[in-house]
């Protein structure tokens, strides 16, 4: 798959996950969002349980590995996303321990919890970046 077809230019992505948008019932959003949000990312459980980090996700195509572009993503539905570290220090100290196939996390909008998810696939988080 080509980097066009990707919201951001690099691969380096760290992991892939399944997230949901939570509706505003469940307290989440009043409205949905697009792909290149910029959420806070938490960690559910843990030591770093209570810590924001810039981890951001890229929704996808399963189908086609395209990423998501000039659409509303859908509320109360599981989604997939490649997640993007911004951070190398923070990637090397905390998440290159935390994350695991099955970590849950939580996407933020200052203190407010308004996705949830959890880690399905590694792909570079343990590959040197470039």
């Amino acid at each position: 798959m080509s980097s066009a077809t990707r919201l951001y230019d690099h691969l380096a992505d760290e992991f892939e996950a399944r997230i949901r948008i939570l509706p505003l019932e469940e307290g989440g959003r009043l409205t949905p969002a697009y792909n290149g949000i910029r959420w806070d990312f938490r960690y559910a459980q843990g030591e770093c349980a209570k810590q924001y980090f810039m981890l951001y996700p890229d929704f996808y195509d399963p189908a086609t590995g395209a990423s998501f572009r000039d659409v509303l993503l859908p509320m109360d539905e599981w989604l997939f996303a490649r997640m993007y570290g911004i951070s190398p220090k923070i990637r090397s100290h905390i998440h290159q321990k935390m994350v695991r196939p099955g970590t849950s996390f939580y996407c933020c909008e200052g203190p407010k919890i308004v996705a949830e998810g959890t880690v399905t696939r590694i792909t570079g988080l343990f590959e040197p970046r470039v």
